[in-house]
């Protein structure tokens, strides 16, 4: 029997926050999935063929069985693997000690369940099969996958930013930006627009310790109008520090006034508001900007 991969585990168990490529699922499932919708019409049509010479029937049904509840751990398919179990025990329960014995070794050495003296009807086989059959295809239509457009498969990557000053000098903040990616390729743009806010909420109240002024998280506006403030001084009495930096501030309020005016009061207090993806994607792109730029200049 081969077992290559038979105690592997579920690649969604693995990946990142349990999203996996079409490639990882077909090359880890197809053949098992397959495999198990295949044999279990095969258990079908024993019972047709050998209804009424048990040897065979017994052969064929251990032959299509063998392996099955193997695939059914590998595949996170525990019922249906039940039900498997409970099918072999039955086979198993009228044999004597001895022919027990027999199929359990023949079961370990090669893989193969041989059951060479059925003791229950074909009646019954059926009820066992047909009920592993539903179960089988309850519990697959319970297990539900959900497609990434290729084009937002970057913002689930636990690569995006990680190679970046940001993350470098505030970790949490990338964390922030993969919640908001991971909303932004679910196709939930108004909690991915939330996220985003998060971040500049967080940026600004550094660029207001600074400044050394109090920030309120609940208002943006302390921080604008102080810099609005030390830019309209004359330049004579301007500190040379400041000058220095103005061109930093002045992208500050220049971007403050944009993704407040456009879109943080809008997304945290009126439940009407929407967003689409054309405008969550805008979203991601300038708060990245953003906070590329802030960082750099702290």
């Amino acid at each position: 029997m081969n077992t290559e991969g038979s105690c592997q585990a579920p690649p969604w168990e693995a990946a990142p926050f349990g999203v996996v490529s079409l490639l990882e699922m077909l090359e880890f499932a197809a053949r098992d999935f397959l495999d198990l919708s295949y044999n279990v019409g095969v258990m079908l049509g024993a019972l047709r063929r050998f209804g009424q010479q048990p040897n065979d029937l017994g052969r064929a049904i251990g032959q299509s069985m063998s392996g099955l509840p193997e695939k059914c751990k590998r595949l996170d398919l525990p019922v249906t693997g039940g039900l498997l179990g409970d099918f072999m025990v039955e086979s198993l329960s009228g044999m004597s000690d001895s022919e027990k014995a027999e199929v359990l070794r023949n079961l370990k050495v090669t893989g193969d369940l041989r059951i060479n003296n059925v003791k229950f009807s074909a009646e019954r086989m059926v009820q066992h099969i047909e009920t592993i059959y539903r179960g089988l295809r309850i519990e697959l239509s319970s297990l539900l996958l959900r497609v990434i457009p290729r084009e937002k498969g970057a913002y689930i990557s636990e690569e995006w930013l990680a190679d970046t000053v940001l993350f470098a000098k505030f970790p949490d903040t990338v964390v922030e930006f993969h919640r908001a990616g991971r909303c932004y390729a679910y196709g939930e743009n108004t909690a991915c627009v939330f996220h985003l806010m998060r971040v500049v909420d967080f940026l600004l109240g550094e660029v207001a310790g600074k400044l050394m002024i109090p920030y309120d998280p609940r208002t943006w506006s302390a921080v604008g109008q102080y810099i609005t403030k030390q830019m309209e001084q004359k330049y004579q009495t301007k500190t040379d520090d400041w000058k220095q930096s103005e061109p930093f501030y002045a992208s500050i309020l220049s971007d403050l006034n944009a993704i407040g005016r456009a879109h943080r009061n809008p997304a945290l207090h009126d439940l009407d508001k929407k967003y689409d993806d054309r405008e969550a994607k805008h979203m991601l792109d300038i708060v990245e900007s953003f906070a590329k730029h802030t960082v750099e200049g702290l």
